[in-house]
């Protein structure tokens, strides 16, 4: 099928049923909100939890690395983390190889917010669980794992 016919074709189709992209950012937006809804109850947004779960498992994590397993690209980590950073949650250290790299860990109040939060996590959990039920949440989580480690 030529270009002309594609496009043709697209402009005929709701953009939703066929755009990739436009399904798994809708996606991500529905489920954002709905941990949204439950982590604001701790004060923080889901990134930002997200982002102390990842410090917490590993504390002294570099910024690229971090960046790496968030799947950010480093100016919009800075940015996520500055709340973090001024409100005490996290610390930036030299690393142990000095230079430039920064390790990232967990203050003790970052801790103590890291664990305040973690039950209404649960809760944002159990809903989206019970919404899509647990195999199929499963089922999805892995899914999107795969695609983000191509």
């Amino acid at each position: 099928m030529c270009i002309c016919t594609q496009y043709t074709f697209l402009m005929t189709i709701p953009i939703a049923q066929v755009c990739n992209c436009f399904a798994a950012r809708q996606a991500a937006r529905f489920i954002t909100q709905l941990y949204e809804r439950h982590l604001s109850k701790a004060g923080i947004t889901g990134s930002q939890y997200t982002i102390l779960a990842v410090i917490q498992s590993r504390p002294g994590i570099a910024m690229a690395e971090l960046a790496h397993e968030l799947v950010m690209d480093r100016t919009s980590l800075v940015r996520a983390l500055k709340p973090l950073l001024s409100n005490g949650y996290v610390t930036a250290a030299p690393g142990p190889n000095a230079g430039r790299k920064m390790a990232l860990s967990l203050s003790s109040s970052g801790l103590e917010k890291f664990r305040e939060a973690g039950p209404h996590w649960q809760a944002a959990q159990r809903e989206w669980e019970l919404m899509v039920g647990s195999e199929r949440a499963k089922a999805l989580r892995e899914e999107l794992i795969a695609v983000t480690r191509m």
